[in-house]
């Protein structure tokens, strides 16, 4: 019988513990626990699924979360026992501990960055009344910097970036297309989103490459588009027509979409986006929640708090998504 060797001309490797890293894509392997021949082939956010995760300490809703995975995030702010929260929680990937609490407290507002650096702006802070306020985490405190040019609310999970640089999207009042970003220091106004309809999900990175918007807003959309450095290009749709969706992503072509409400209330659908398309994947568990935050990857992210039924009536739940980053193959006996 002829040998793999002699037919693909290289000798094929042995391995004690199967590969786990996306470089590994492509490699086929002799496993010698198994005793089987293997393969790698790539993961992603169509292959994750959800688990319940820690509980958090003030449940609310209209809150915002950074961070770069399910077991490393921030919230922050919220409509809780106080309307306007101005409480911080930090996720380890089992449970959530309450940090600094920064200076105006608000709902609804907009964050990016990490668990050790990151940056809140816009929100709530009183009936009928939004802010400009943007506020930085060193890791230790919040400190007050430059404000944004055009006030705006319900923007939890429409920025994205770094301390130094991200994007937000304010949605007055009635709605909005309005973008703007940030240089580390201040707010310049920039292209709007070219579907003309106030969209509210997000993934990316930092401004100068490029970042998605996506689904929700009002009235409920499925749109899609990618910023690259310039202007906004509309995409693929998304399956499913919703408001208040939430989103988690480290690249353009892997992220998920969550949750929301569709025109019969809140739903349990998670999308997830390839690059050129969306595909329905893996529901969540916990279903009736709405105005919840989302961060982290495609790969690992976040669902926390919410409102259950009405403000006031919040959960604690959190969940957590995991989608490996490889798949590992065994090769079948002819």
């Amino acid at each position: 019988m002829a040998e793999y060797k002699g037919i693909k001309g290289f000798t094929v490797q042995t391995l004690t513990s199967d590969p786990t890293l996306p470089s590994t894509v492509g490699q086929v392997y002799y496993s010698s626990p198994a005793g089987a021949l293997k393969y790698v082939i790539p993961g992603g956010a169509s292959n994750g699924s959800w688990s319940a995760g820690g509980t958090v300490n003030t449940a609310r809703g209209l809150s915002s979360a950074t961070g770069a995975s399910s077991d490393s995030s921030i919230m922050t702010g919220g409509s809780g026992p106080a309307t306007y929260e101005d409480t911080v929680e930090q996720y380890n990937g089992s449970s959530w501990t309450e940090i600094a609490e920064f200076n105006t407290g608000r709902n609804g507002m907009g964050s990016f960055g990490s668990v050790t650096a990151s940056l809140i702006t816009g929100g709530t802070v009183a009936l009928n009344t939004e802010t400009t306020a943007t506020e930085v985490w060193n890791g230790s405190s919040w400190t007050e910097v430059s404000e944004l040019n055009t006030a705006g609310r319900e923007m939890f999970v429409s920025c994205n970036g770094t301390t130094t640089a991200g994007l937000a999207s304010p949605r007055a009042p009635g709605g909005g297309t309005l973008v703007e970003s940030w240089d580390g220091s201040s707010w310049t106004e920039i292209a709007e989103t070219s579907s003309n309809v106030s969209m509210r999900g997000s993934t990316g990175n930092a401004p100068s490459s490029s970042t998605m918007l996506f689904g929700g807003g009002y009235p409920r959309t499925p749109n899609t588009e990618i910023w690259n450095g310039s202007s906004w290009t509309e995409v693929a749709n998304m399956n499913n027509t919703r408001a208040d969706c939430g989103g988690a992503g480290n690249s353009i072509s892997n992220a998920i979409a969550f949750g929301g409400r569709s025109a019969t209330g809140p739903t349990i659908f998670t999308e997830a986006w390839n690059g050129s398309a969306w595909t329905e994947v893996a529901d969540q568990g916990v279903a009736s929640r709405f105005y919840f935050s989302g961060s982290g990857s495609g790969s690992s992210a976040l669902k926390i708090s919410g409102y259950t039924a009405s403000p006031g009536a919040n959960s604690n739940a959190t969940e957590e998504w995991s989608a490996p980053d490889v798949i590992i193959k065994t090769v079948e006996p002819a």
